[in-house]
């Protein structure tokens, strides 16, 4: 129930630069909670503080400082992560850039609707990771970056900004230390009104009291110097809260772990926790973070009669009939027509999802299908129940999309479901539902966002919603309620899902990236699938010069809606190393299709659709194997094992229950993924079956790991260390240490030619000392710092040999990198004319 409850919470004062200019936005539909938790909604009428919270990532935010703040001190308090983590890497599927930015959204959100946060994006890309801030704000465009920062704060409005960084350079993320800068610098810019006049059409220049540095005793650890908690200001936020029935820190715990795809699910933490601050700039500090900021009525014309009238209700609020405050919650409401904005629009949104919550109130409307096509008429189903005595009525409803204006004088008695059907005529034309920052190109550092009043957004607002008036003793509250399909799933029971509006059908290919080496002829396998009506149509390649497909068309004929059927073309490649877009078109009497979609499904966020062009990304170069049977063990979860089979050979994915000497002699290598080191609870007892499987005549490649975390010591059949070395800049020269090695030469010459087009970086944690067993193939450094040569480091050892490797392979192999694949190759090879 808390989760639900904190689903809603802040919607009242999640307001946008376009509601705090309209009288009396509708609030978004609450759910039902607990009369305890509607009572702490009540004594949050009574707070008017404001926090922001800003840093570079998802997971950079502190929780339990956002829980303390948001639901101990009931101040509203939001998150500004200047990227959507698109850089990043994904524990649980391969989703990675563009997509797994989309991911990371929806799990900030996920997190925010339980510490009960808001949430904030600037267009800054998550390009990997920076040394420097001085790299980081040349690649973000800093006046951009500062702009949207700026933006937030003019549109939110907060007392007291706080950073998760401090704006000193040293051993961190230089995305972190440029937050801090750029909060530090925006503090100053909101306040100018010459500091970015042009948003000035929609907020008002803002100047908050103060910002300061939420310090942490990891931040000195990753320095080696001593944290001395004296120095600072400290604030307990471990208390309990039983009204919420949970401390901060249990709610901090479960908002934490909805970040997943980064793998920081966490015990449930209770007990004392103190967290620490340092004054950065404006106003000092005097013991509290709040210290000289009014944050009750006091601070608004009118407000003392306000506060008094909540006063009263919370007396005489009953938390077994919540409904009889309704009245005086009424009277209320008109009180507050005669406060000064923003107060008035912030805390009516509040008020009005507080009487929707003490009526029980219920109202859904309903599609008989989940996706829709343009030009369609609807029949919608408007659901809704009062669980109280109070007299409500259904007024009247409006869509987003049409300028039909339903007028029903629907009576609710108490605890009856009343049910109106009307027709809904969709346009001809609606744009596709694509995340909003993703449908335009951007740069490197950049997400192109031309609507002002979209940046700051974390999502985009439902494709299809009603704005529906309700009648409450005669005052009029309005809300607004997604349009939404109910789904009745046999295991999982009633599910509720977005209604979207989709293309005809859709055509995408099963893999981004498609190999052809030397020439060869490849089935490339699509996917068409069909949303709202039949479909027919004659599906065909768009292909380069010096391409050809057998056959060059296919027929698919009454394609059902909800179906997808996949086909498989022959495609024959040209025997020169090249880069190419090969697109698929879907010809129908309606017109071509051209939009691929992915759906991102996982338990914890909401299904999410990304379209793009229907095209795969087509690949031919000259590259040799030898050696025909690959084993991969995963670890942290990467798509490297299909790209082994895009080179040709067999690979056959391992559970750790299969690492045996006689299940391994089967392969010519065996494939370590990502952070298995990390992330594989029995890896420490696979070591000695992997590292004889390399002594009689196996190749074993072992991919990065990171050094902290680690279940094993055993890292190789020799020592090594594992550091924090990485070289970022991906056209970092890269120098052959050992020209004449044999992953150098054979079956493929490896030249400088191969290091070009690598992605994002060269590679991570890489070893800094190893055994003289080894030998360092390649030398490689960010400018400035000097050389780094454990990025591959190949050892005999006795019949076979052990790789270990930083370079990142699970970015440049799905991103299609030539030299990639060709290293790699050379790689699985070694020791396969022994076997």
């Amino acid at each position: 129930m808390l989760r639900s409850f904190l689903k809603t919470t802040s919607l009242g004062v999640a307001l946008s630069a376009a509601a705090v200019a309209c009288a009396e936005p509708p609030i978004d539909m609450p759910e039902a909670v607990p009369s305890s938790e509607i009572y702490w909604s009540l004594q949050k009428l009574n707070t008017l503080g404001r926090v922001l919270y800003v840093a570079a990532h998802p997971d950079d935010e502190n929780t339990s400082l956002i829980s303390y703040l948001s639901l101990g001190r009931k101040y509203d308090t939001a998150y500004l992560s200047l990227t959507r983590g698109d850089g990043g890497q994904n524990l649980i599927g391969p989703e990675l850039r563009d997509e797994l930015g989309v991911i990371r959204t929806q799990e900030l959100l996920a997190a925010r609707r339980i510490d009960g946060g808001q949430q904030f994006f600037s267009r800054a890309k998550d390009f990997g990771y920076s040394k420097t801030a001085e790299e980081t704000l040349r690649i973000w465009d800093e006046d951009k970056v500062l702009a949207d920062t700026v933006w937030v704060i003019r549109s939110f409005q907060p007392d007291v900004i706080v950073t998760r960084f401090n704006p000193e350079p040293g051993f961190t993320h230089g995305h972190h230390t440029a937050s801090c800068l750029l909060a530090m610098e925006a503090f100053e810019a909101a306040a100018d009104p010459t500091r970015f006049p042009e948003q000035l059409e929609w907020v008002q220049p803002w100047q908050a009291t103060r910002v300061v540095w939420n310090a942490s005793w990891w931040f000195f650890r990753n320095r080696d110097q001593d944290f001395i908690e004296s120095q600072y200001t400290s604030v307990e936020v471990g208390d309990y809260e039983p009204l919420l029935g949970k401390s901060f820190n249990e709610i901090a715990s479960l908002s934490r772990s909805q970040h997943r795809s980064q793998g920081f699910g966490t015990r449930v933490e209770r007990g004392a926790r103190t967290e620490y601050f340092q004054h950065l700039v404006g106003e000092p500090m005097k013991g509290d973070l709040f210290s000289g900021v009014s944050t009750d009525w006091g601070r608004v014309q009118g407000g003392a009669d306000v506060e008094r009238s909540i006063a009263r209700i919370l007396a005489g609020f009953d938390l077994a009939d919540p409904a009889k405050s309704v009245d005086a919650m009424l009277e209320l409401r008109q009180e507050m027509q005669a406060l000064p904005d923003p107060w008035k629009t912030r805390k009516l949104a509040e008020l009005d999802t507080i009487v929707l919550r003490c009526l029980g109130m219920d109202l859904k409307a309903l599609a008989d299908r989940q996706y829709v096509l343009g030009g369609e008429r609807l029949q919608i189903t408007l659901e809704a129940i009062n669980r109280s005595g109070v007299e409500v009525n259904v007024l009247e409803a409006s869509t987003n999309v049409s300028d039909s204006n339903y007028v029903l004088g629907l009576s609710l008695p108490e605890n009856e479901r009343i049910e109106r059907t009307v027709q809904l005529d969709l346009p001809q034309q609606l744009p596709l539902p694509q995340p909003y920052w993703l449908e335009k190109e951007g740069d490197l550092g950049m997400f192109e966002v031309e609507d002002q009043l979209l940046i700051g957004k974390p999502e985009n607002d439902p494709p299809f919603y009603f704005d529906i008036a309700l009648g409450i003793a005669g005052q009029t509250v309005k809300t607004r309620v997604p349009l939404t399909h109910r789904e009745v799933d046999p295991a999982y029971g009633e599910r509720m899902v977005e209604v979207a509006n989709m293309p005809l059908a859709s055509v995408s290919f099963s893999n981004p990236v498609a190999l052809f080496p030397n020439g060869a002829t490849k089935e490339l396998e699509i996917e068409v699938s069909a949303f709202t009506r039949p479909v027919s149509g004659t599906l065909r390649l768009e292909l380069p010069s010096g391409w050809s497909a057998e056959p060059d068309s296919l027929d698919l004929q009454d394609l059902s809606p909800g179906e997808s059927r996949s086909v498989r073309m022959s495609v024959t490649a040209p025997k020169t190393t090249r880069v190419s877009a090969i697109k698929a078109v879907l010809e129908t009497s309606e017109g071509e299709v051209s939009d691929g979609l992915k759906r991102i499904r996982y338990e914890h966020i909401p299904e999410q659709r990304v379209f793009s062009d229907a095209s795969v990304k087509a690949v031919s170069l000259d590259v040799q194997k030898l050696g025909q049977s690959v084993a991969y063990l995963p670890g942290a979860g990467d798509s490297v094992a299909e790209s082994i089979r895009e080179i040709g050979y067999d690979v056959q994915i391992l559970q750790p229950s299969d690492v045996t000497l006689e299940n391994l002699s089967e392969y010519d290598a065996l494939v370590i993924g990502i952070r298995a080191y990390n992330t594989i609870d029995e890896i420490e007892t696979l070591m000695p079956a992997i590292f004889e499987y390399a002594e009689s005549g196996g190749t074993v490649i072992a991919q990065y790991n990171t050094s902290r975390g680690l279940k094993t010591s055993q890292f190789a059949p020799y020592p090594l260390s594992l550091s924090r070395d990485r070289v970022t800049d991906e056209f970092a020269q890269v120098r052959l240490l050992a020209e004449d090695h044999p992953v150098l030469n054979h079956p493929n010459r490896i030249t400088q030619e191969d290091f070009s087009g690598w992605t994002q970086e060269r590679g991570l944690y890489f070893p800094d000392q190893w055994d003289t067993a080894f030998t360092p193939i390649l030398s490689i450094n960010d400018p400035g710092e000097s050389p780094k040569d454990g990025s591959l480091l190949v050892a005999r050892h006795g019949e076979g040999y052990f790789v270990y490797t930083g370079l990142s392979w699970f970015r440049q192999l799905p991103a299609g990198v030539p030299g990639a694949y060709r290293i790699l190759a050379n790689m699985l090879s070694l020791g396969s004319e022994n076997r």
